[in-house]
């Protein structure tokens, strides 16, 4: 028996580790292997992978083992998004789904995404028993052996096709198809390359991609997360090109970041707020499903058409189970990731995008007026996130504060009111609010707040970070 040191372990979505050092053979083998004592009776499984490196290796090792154990192994044959991976659980009826992903995170990582049968990120409960049942984990050299073999003369499976028929209801494709729009969309090196065209097909729209070549390497950007310090290529293309609006897709596709016509880039919370309103307005009211880091705007929103905002712990593996139980229409997180129920009950950068070009041919407004349109509805917003990387000493101020605080003031502001649903979040009496909570996947402390007043809302976060460093 081969015992391993340094067993993976499941965050906020899935496990990541270091290329390498983390993520290799012997632990995406602990990984496959767990999954099957999870699961007693597993005989169908969805599996998926990125452009990163070792992502296809690790997809076709899994492959080799799940097969060696009778198992239907359905293999996408080409890189494909995270949302096709878990469409495709729920369409071909598998146990569970695996995407070799790391997401967002810069090259040197890389990491395995889980979904359930209903295509959704595992729930917490049963990412905690994975946990356990990999860390008593030992390693039969039988079985590593099995993983380990050259053998990739496997059957691949066409996901998109499917994909793509249900993506497709969810707006009017032939209005799409007839606009005269020019779209610009930033693969950033992932799996989103061509899956725009696809989807839309032939017509009047004219639809450009820029780094397009998948690249695990993501030349030119720190990581390949739709962020606006990442998107510079994308709003230089935009007003070279005079574009209408560009998007931008993380590495396996389920998080996107907007850029309107003047090259603005639009804050993730906020574009969640302008799909909510469109799809309130002119789909179907019902409920909404975000999280205690989610913007206040659509509490406003929701009160308007009558419904109600359901909200959760960080992390998409609390959405989705919560848009089941609310019966919600859409859920949404601020980093990007939105859910259209009717669609997926799960993250979908792509689906996510097409309800934005659905709202600006259906509201005939150009993609710089969308903002203001909100802000004359419900007001005026504005958002910021810093995320820390956590040293020791740092670590243990934060675990404390967010532990321990029940003051009535701090950073001379009184306080309304304390959430803890996920770390501490401060509600201010002037309708200012902080949020302060451990990364789920990263070493890192990230800070959320929000305010009426964009100089306020850099101040708050000024102040409240120099408490700690």
């Amino acid at each position: 028996m081969i015992q391993n040191d340094s067993k993976p372990k499941f965050g906020t979505d899935g496990w990541r580790g270091i290329i390498g050092k983390d993520f290799n053979s012997k632990n995406c083998f602990i990984v496959a292997n767990s999954l099957l004592t999870l699961s007693n009776n597993l005989s169908k499984i969805v599996i998926g992978y990125d452009t990163r490196d070792l992502s296809k290796e690790i997809s076709f090792k899994i492959t080799n083992y799940f097969k060696s154990k009778g198992i239907k192994v359905i293999l996408s044959e080409s890189p494909i998004p995270t949302p096709v991976v878990s469409f495709s659980v729920k369409n071909q009826n598998a146990d569970f789904g695996m995407m070799i992903t790391a997401s967002h995170n810069s090259k040197i990582w890389n990491g395995i995404k889980i979904k359930n049968e209903n295509g959704q990120s595992i729930d917490e409960a049963t990412a905690n028993k994975l946990t356990e049942i990999i860390e008593k984990q030992n390693i039969n050299k039988v079985d590593l052996d099995i993983f380990e073999s050259d053998n990739n003369d496997h059957y691949c499976s066409d996901l998109l096709s499917e994909y793509i028929k249900s993506v497709r209801k969810i707006v009017d494709i032939e209005a799409l198809r007839r606009s005269n729009m020019n779209v610009i969309v930033d693969c950033m090196f992932g799996t989103s390359k061509s899956i725009f065209k696809k989807i839309i097909g032939e017509g009047n729209i004219k639809i450009f991609e820029i780094n397009n070549k998948p690249d695990s390497s993501f030349p030119g950007i720190k990581q390949p997360e739709p962020i606006e310090e990442n998107l510079n290529n994308l709003k230089n293309k935009i007003i070279n090109s005079n574009a209408d609006i560009g998007f931008a897709f993380d590495a396996d596709s389920d998080r996107v970041g907007i850029i309107d016509n003047r090259s603005n880039y639009i804050e993730s919370p906020y574009a969640f707020c302008i799909i909510a309103d469109h799809v309130l307005e002119s789909k179907e009211k019902r409920n909404i499903s975000t999280t205690v880091s989610m913007t206040s705007m659509i509490d406003k929103i929701v009160k308007k058409y009558g419904v109600k905002c359901f909200r959760t712990k960080v992390g998409f593996k609390y959405v989705a189970p919560n848009m089941e139980k609310n019966n919600s229409i859409l859920g949404g997180e601020e980093s990007g990731g939105y859910s259209y129920s009717e669609h997926l009950l799960e993250r979908d950068g792509i689906a996510s995008s097409l309800l934005i070009l659905d709202k600006l041919i259906r509201s005939k407004l150009i993609s710089s007026n969308l903002m203001k349109d909100l802000s004359i509805e419900y007001g005026n917003y504005f958002y910021k996130r810093v995320d820390i990387e956590l040293k020791k000493n740092i670590l243990n101020k934060f675990k404390d504060f967010i532990s321990n605080f029940d003051e009535s003031k701090i950073i001379n502001q009184e306080i309304a009111n304390i959430d803890r649903e996920d770390g501490i979040k401060i509600i201010f009496k002037n309708n200012e609010w902080i949020l302060v909570r451990l990364s789920g996947t990263e070493p890192l402390v990230r800070i959320y707040a929000e305010s009426e007043n964009k100089n306020s809302v850099n101040l708050l976060i000024s102040k409240f970070t120099k408490l700690f460093i």
